[in-house]
């Protein structure tokens, strides 16, 4: 049975309530760009203008490099945040040796894969919300929201 749109703009007003609420308790959260902000856009630039209005940090972390292109990319999809964290400049700037081939940067894979959850553990930060399986059982301090893809 589908849903009417009354009802679906109920549950969506529901869940932005719920969103409010949380706010109200968790502080720092994080969020993947790749496969979370670029691929879900409305839903998260929506509940980042909430938790960002609230007095909640939202970190945007990526393996991207920041850049002015990556940095108007967050804008033009409404994202909204207080922190911004790159995997690659992080390495780069500790002196972590990074290669570069047409796919992007590479540096040892648990490494790259372990930094983001250094990161959260770092900040504070309560909840990463992200896409790859394979950062998962890094977090030890931060609670770990995977998105399943469709198939």
């Amino acid at each position: 049975m589908k849903e009417s749109t009354r009802d679906l703009r109920k549950n969506y007003l529901s869940s932005i309530s719920i969103a409010e609420e949380l706010v109200k308790k968790m502080l720092k959260i994080g969020f993947d760009f790749h496969g979370v902000l670029d691929t879900h856009s409305k839903m998260f630039a929506e509940l980042s203008k909430i938790f960002v209005a609230n007095g909640c940090e939202v970190h945007v972390i990526t393996g991207s490099k920041i850049t002015p292109k990556f940095q108007q990319e967050l804008i033009d999809l409404g994202i909204q945040y207080t922190h911004i964290f790159s995997i690659v400049d992080y390495h780069e700037s500790i002196g972590t040796p990074v290669q570069y081939d047409e796919r992007g940067p590479w540096i040892d894979a648990d490494l790259w894969n372990r930094t983001k959850a250094d990161y959260c553990s770092r900040e504070g930060i309560n909840l990463h919300i992200d896409d790859s399986d394979e950062y998962g059982k890094f977090f030890k301090n931060t609670a770990y929201l995977q998105i399943i893809k469709p198939e």
